[in-house]
């Protein structure tokens, strides 16, 4: 976890800084916020994500020296795979309803997760699965007749 912490300070460390060097000054001008100036507050909120960053990434550096774990440690492939599926699981679902309409993917997207997440009762996963499908199915079916869609 300490590792995780140190490359995560530095990650929203790199984050702020890009944010104070390139974003904010590029396009932080354009609306003023409670009355301040346009990229004051948008300043002030970057300048404390980089302080916290760097305090976490401090703070876990000397964690990590002290306890002789080294900086960079190369995952299992098992704790590759737990970090990667739900990724790959969404990834299915994007390529489906490019290819399907929504009202089709969706139960499948929904029961799936109920089943990962330990739901077993059939009739719960097909409800909870169903529903969503049927209601904005019949929503789209009535803004179509009244003329909305």
């Amino acid at each position: 976890m300490i590792r995780k912490n140190f490359w995560s300070g530095l990650g929203v460390s790199l984050v702020a800084l890009v944010l104070l060097t390139w974003v904010i000054p590029t396009w932080g001008g354009r609306g003023a916020a409670f009355g301040l100036p346009p990229q004051l507050l948008a300043t002030l909120g970057a300048w404390l994500m980089l302080g916290c960053a760097l305090a976490l990434t401090l703070v876990s550096a000397i964690a990590l020296r002290r306890s002789g774990e080294p900086f960079v440690a190369l995952p299992s492939l098992g704790h590759l795979w737990h970090q990667a599926w739900p990724f790959l699981y969404v990834l299915a679902f994007i390529v489906a309803i490019d290819r399907v309409p929504l009202t089709w993917v969706a139960p499948a997207l929904i029961a799936g997760l109920l089943l990962i997440l330990g739901e077993r009762r059939w009739h719960v996963v097909a409800l909870t699965a169903a529903l969503p499908a049927v209601g904005l199915y019949g929503l789209t079916v009535h803004l179509m007749r009244i003329g909305v869609v």
